[in-house]
């Protein structure tokens, strides 16, 4: 009888089919995270212990975070433009892979203001439940012009 090993499957052990697929379950987390509509949605793509960073700040915890989400989305009227421009995805693991993207994203607010970003996102994603979620996540706005209304 041979004993399985507890080992993840690092990258070298998967085939290039293996990769494929994780590389495209994590684009499409991706882009369902982008065009979340609602704070739920957004939130939901998050580990409840995951870890934010946002322009040099570390959100003390998960809470932190989501009540900003929340107030965020309460505010938000309409999104004028979400778009990963470039995307780096380094697979980890079988169930773990690292992101980095460059992004646009620019919305108006219920008060007319518009807000366009442009950053750069960090995230790690780990895969359970039949589902990808976001571990860590780093964002950095590189531009920010908000339009006085």
């Amino acid at each position: 009888m041979r004993m399985q090993s507890s080992r993840k499957r690092v990258p070298s052990d998967l085939s290039i089919e293996e990769v494929a697929k994780i590389e495209e379950g994590v684009r499409t987390a991706m882009s369902d995270h982008l065009h979340a509509e609602d704070a739920a949605t957004a939130l939901s793509h998050y580990l409840p212990d995951a870890t934010a960073v946002s322009n040099g700040f570390l959100y003390p915890s998960f809470e932190s975070l989501s009540a900003d989400v929340e107030a965020f989305y309460e505010t938000l009227a309409e999104v004028n433009i979400g778009s990963w421009d470039q995307m780096r995805i380094d697979v980890l693991s079988a169930d773990a892979a690292a992101v980095t993207a460059s992004f646009r994203w620019g919305s108006t607010d219920t008060s007319g203001s518009r807000t366009d970003l442009q950053g750069v996102w960090s995230v790690v994603w780990v895969y359970g439940d039949q589902r990808w979620r976001i571990l860590t996540r780093h964002e950095s706005f590189t531009v920010v012009t908000p339009e006085v209304t």
